[in-house]
């Protein structure tokens, strides 16, 4: 019973045969319920809503590039100066421990026995 409905089936759909070459009614121009006028609205809203977006984004990525390179370079800055500074604590410590030698010195010895200055 099941093949006999299947080949019932089948020729009736070899009536219906398409040409390839030939083409059909679901080849053809489609019709479309939505007014073009209304496919325009919709597409040019569409277009500016993407164009919109893009821009955003395009100055937004502009924001953070400058972002970047101002962060850049404060931190170059303040790298340069922390390195200025470093040496000058260096070059003050070593003035220090000249002088607490030179008060040491002299604490032993006396303020006799240094070089003394001139009048002035």
């Amino acid at each position: 019973m099941c093949c006999a409905r299947g080949l019932e089936v089948f020729a009736l759909s070899m009536d219906k045969e398409f040409r390839m070459d030939a083409p059909g009614p679901e080849l053809g121009k489609v019709k479309y319920k939505t007014p073009r006028w209304v496919q325009a609205w919709f597409l040019g809203r569409s277009r500016n809503r993407w164009k919109q977006k893009y821009k955003d984004l395009k100055v937004e990525a502009k924001r953070l590039q400058n972002r970047v390179a101002d962060v850049t370079k404060s931190r170059e800055k303040w790298r340069n100066d922390t390195q200025e500074l470093r040496q000058r604590i260096q070059e003050l410590e070593s003035q220090n421990a000249a002088l607490q030698e030179q008060a040491a010195a002299l604490k032993k010895d006396g303020p006799d026995t240094g070089p003394r200055p001139g009048p002035r």
